[in-house]
């Protein structure tokens, strides 16, 4: 819509497009309709009766201030933020979750339950925003914004179209996205373990809520069908899942993640039960004083506990609900830290979690590079059991400050980012998910009564092994004590370089190094990382001799790499990150030796997809390809018999050391290997990591390097 006050002659009107209508095709044809109409001072629309004259029809790129923005604000949004912000905290948290809770019930086709990802009039289903909405549909029902029956019905339609083959799958499992109105693939999506997990756990809430009924009937059914089994594709963890064209995806839920919710429904099934040995081979790092990621992007805390009631109980390992409560503190902090180099962050305006950006949709997070500026409303919202006081707060202030720029149809967009002055116009199925039911769970313990009162879940619990607790803590004693023991024992290693007796060659060929001892690194070396997978010993190969000696020039180190399979992949010029497919790093801290040229940690491909060895130093003290860095450097390798072989000559000038007995480096040699035969070329097809030093983020820590000294 546009207004303007006309005078005689020509005159400018602009129209604003809505998002959906701005994402024209250059090479595209578009049929424009307009309508015009005089309104009095009353408001009151009267017909034109003269002639008037339209030219110079075009479409432009404006970039709109934040007052322009601001001016664009429906006057009913206006009214509505306002009312909000007249409300006290429990009146203004019912208002946010019904207006929310509209999402779930009105973008979703009445005829089989599916519901849109987001709030384009094109968008597929989310089977994982189907979950949600069936679990929030006893919500509705109890805080009277849909009648039971209401409820029920549209309970059972989504069940009996997922049960009756309505939505496409395989082996009880969904694909990510499906068409709203056939349920069949959209695009080349994959089936989905995690999606099939958040409906899986909204089926069984509302089975629950509606014990007796078909509706139970039906949300174990779709449970049952669930093949686990199937989907650990003879591995110890869950696959992320399978698309027809590959098969199963090569990445693993084997690292702390929302996947917690998976095993809980996987450990628990009544018809293909796994191991709840799996839970234990999830790699959970420890972050000072509590289980995180690297990316901590803040639903990953959020999803498990939606359906998941962890307080006053813990694991092994941790009480979930503290650490998760501890994460959102420390996301809350990262970004009030950062509130004078970033405009959006503030006091009381925080949550960086996976949401639309200026850029498109990104997994943000609390951690350097993986933020900014851009704030998911949601994500403070949907912490509300693990910081109330913190999550209305940030409410009131977004409204406050942000008012009708972030808040819609349906409430908070998806994301916003002050300093790139860019708002969100949509809402997206999970966010809203995520909102109704973690409001609920503070305000009543609904979804949690529910979820958790299924036989399966509750002994998926006793079998995890799960017991009763009040204590405060996020990470177990035991396990802390244990992570640090993982931390700081592979550090206690010593590896000695000799004085080379006669020349070495370096052309790959090892027979130079006959006689010298060899330092191994093998397949129980693993680095605990997230997404890496720990060798499997029953049908892998993979190990690496590494030999050091030196003369008055020259640091030589070879590696005697066995591996079965070979996976080439990377092209000359791609120098960015050989740690993607099958190569070796040796790190060196001369800092140890009194040095001041600082880390040197070599990254060498064995083979590029042209044949030839190629070297790049990585981040350390000076990045980028020794043709540049370092041209006195010289590498070479071979295929062997049962792999590969390296072979490196550093100058000591390069390294700020002297050829002296006793001088001693930080040291230690990474070995990266693709089990991917099909690896496309630049693919990242890491599977496994071993290291000498098989520390947690061993490339970040140089203090706990094992030893290189010179005999």
């Amino acid at each position: 819509f546009a207004e303007a006050d006309l005078e005689l002659g020509w005159n400018r009107v602009t129209y604003p497009l809505p998002e959906e209508m701005s994402n024209l095709k250059p090479d595209g044809k578009y049929k424009l309709y307009f309508a015009w109409a005089h309104v009095d001072e009353g408001g009151k629309k009267l017909p034109l009766k003269e002639k008037f004259y339209i030219d110079g029809i075009g479409l432009a790129e404006v970039t709109l201030s934040r007052d322009d923005l601001v001016k664009q604000i429906p006057e009913e949004i206006r009214q509505e933020v306002a009312a909000l912000l007249e409300l006290d905290d429990d009146a203004l948290v019912e208002a946010v979750a019904r207006k929310t809770f509209s999402y779930l019930w009105n973008e979703a086709n009445p005829a089989n339950g599916l519901i849109r990802d987001r709030s384009t009039k094109d968008s597929p289903c989310s089977v994982a925003a189907v979950g949600f909405g069936l679990s929030a549909i006893p919500v509705g029902i109890e805080r009277g914004w849909i009648t039971r029956d209401e409820g029920y019905e549209r309970t059972l339609t989504t069940l009996k179209t997922f049960a009756n083959g309505g939505v496409e799958g395989k082996n009880g499992f969904y694909y990510h996205f499906v068409d709203m109105s056939e349920g069949c693939r959209f695009g080349d999506c994959e089936i989905s373990s995690i999606d099939t997990a958040l409906f899986l756990a909204g089926a069984l809430t509302a089975g629950q809520y509606f014990a007796g009924t078909e509706v139970e009937a039906l949300a174990n059914k779709v449970y049952e069908a669930a093949d686990w089994q199937w989907m650990m594709n003879e591995g110890d963890t869950l696959s992320m899942g399978w698309k027809p064209e590959i098969g199963f995806l090569s990445a693993r839920w084997n690292s702390f993640n929302e996947g917690l919710l998976a095993y809980v429904l996987a450990i628990g099934s009544p018809t293909y039960p796994i191991p709840a040995s799996a839970w234990d081979c999830i790699f959970r790092p420890v972050n000072e004083n509590y289980i995180s990621l690297p990316q901590e992007t803040l639903f990953v805390y959020q999803y498990p506990a939606a359906w998941v009631d962890f307080r006053n109980k813990e694991d092994s390992y941790a009480n979930y609900f503290s650490n998760a409560a501890t994460a959102t503190r420390m996301n809350r902090l990262f970004a009030v830290l950062r509130r004078f180099n970033y405009s959006t962050y503030d006091m009381d305006i925080w949550g960086l979690s996976a949401c639309d950006g200026p850029a498109g949709y990104k997994a943000y997070g609390a951690s350097e590079g993986n933020h900014d500026g851009t704030v998911a409303p949601y994500a403070s919202i949907a912490s509300m059991p693990f910081t109330p006081g913190l999550s209305v707060a940030a409410i009131r202030a977004m409204l406050q400050r942000e008012g009708g720029l972030i808040w819609g149809d349906y409430g908070f967009v998806s994301g916003f980012n002050v300093d790139q002055n860019w708002y969100s116009g949509q809402h997206v199925g999970i966010d809203q998910g995520i909102i109704v039911l973690m409001l609920e769970n503070y305000r009543s313990e609904l979804i949690w009564q529910h979820f958790m009162a299924h036989p399966a879940i509750a002994g998926a619990v006793d079998r995890i092994g799960f017991v009763a607790s009040d204590a405060e803590y996020a990470v177990t004693p035991a396990y802390l004590g244990e992570w640090e023991k993982m931390r700081l024992a592979p550090a206690e290693k010593e590896a000695v370089a000799s004085r080379a007796t006669r020349l070495v060659t370096i052309d790959g060929d090892l027979s130079d190094w006959t006689g010298l001892e060899g330092y191994l690194v093998d397949e129980d070396m693993n680095v605990p990382a997230g997404g890496i997978e720990k060798v499997d010993k029953a049908r892998q190969v993979l190990n690496s001799t590494f030999y050091v000696q030196y003369d008055d020039e020259y640091l030589y180190i070879a590696a005697n790499v066995e591996d079965e399979y070979v996976v080439i992949n990377i092209k000359p010029e791609d120098q960015a990150g050989y740690y993607r497919t099958d190569s070796v790093e040796f790190y060196m801290d001369t800092s140890r030796a009194g040095s001041d040229a600082g880390l040197m940690k070599l990254a060498v491909l064995p083979f590029d997809t042209e044949g030839n060895v190629q070297a790049v130093r990585h981040e350390d003290a000076n990045p980028g390809p020794i043709a540049r860095t370092n041209p006195e450097i010289r590498v070479a390798s071979a295929r062997t018999e049962r792999g590969y072989a390296i072979e490196v000559a550093i100058p000591l000038a390069d390294l700020g050391i002297k050829a002296e007995p006793g001088v001693t480096l930080g040291f230690c040699h990474v070995v990266h290997n693709s089990n991917d035969r099909d690896a496309k070329i630049g693919q990242y097809a890491r599977t496994n990591i071993i290291a000498w030093n098989n520390l947690t983020e061993v490339w970040g820590s140089p203090d706990l390097w094992g030893m290189l000294i010179f005999e």
